[in-house]
């Protein structure tokens, strides 16, 4: 059965905090098999191999519709969006801030689980991961539900230019069976 695609949001964490820093990336079934082809790339660590010159224990691989959000708005420029997968089967995901050269990265979560809960779990819901823990079941009053909450509130503090910003274009009116809707904007004094 194919799964619809969601999203998933990760607490980036910074050297100079910012508790709504994130990234968020597109889930489906084909980024599933992907994270499965690529955690089979990267070989166990064993007695066996680690005496080997060369050892392979990290695959890096490009994120590049991933939307990076620091302070809750969307990041101007990330370079070097990322995924990396360990050995341990662990993923975490990474970049640079253009502007302050800060390394922005994620805790480690392991796939297995992501794609566990990708099975699982309601279609199209979205995931919540802060500091390496699934969140979306965590109580409201939790540090983890706080955080969500808070991320829930910068998206919600927008005021809207138009009755219904999602279906039209900007300063283009709404159409209804009845003729065009009156344009009604919000004035701040």
């Amino acid at each position: 059965m194919s799964r619809l695609p969601r999203r998933v949001v990760m607490q980036v964490v910074k050297r100079s905090g910012g508790a709504t820093h994130h990234v968020e990336f597109t889930m489906d079934d084909n980024f599933a098999e992907r994270l499965r082809q690529l955690r089979s790339l990267v070989p166990p660590l064993n007695a066996l191999n680690r005496q080997r010159d060369l050892v392979i224990d990290k695959v890096r691989v490009r994120l590049p519709s991933a939307v990076w959000r620091l302070g809750g708005e969307e990041a101007a420029q990330v370079d070097g969006s990322c995924m990396v997968i360990a050995a341990e089967g662990f993923f975490n995901c990474g970049g640079k801030d253009r502007s302050t050269k800060e390394k922005l990265v994620t805790y480690t979560f392991p796939i297995a689980r992501l794609l566990e809960l990708h099975a699982e779990r309601p279609a199209g819901e979205t995931f919540f991961i802060r500091d390496g823990v699934f969140t979306n079941d965590e109580p409201a009053d939790s540090s983890a539900g706080r955080w969500v909450a808070s991320l829930h509130e910068k998206v919600e503090a927008r005021v809207p230019d138009a009755p219904s910003d999602f279906d039209t274009l900007q300063g283009v009116p709404l159409r209804t069976e009845q003729g065009v809707l009156p344009e009604h904007r919000a004035r701040l004094n």
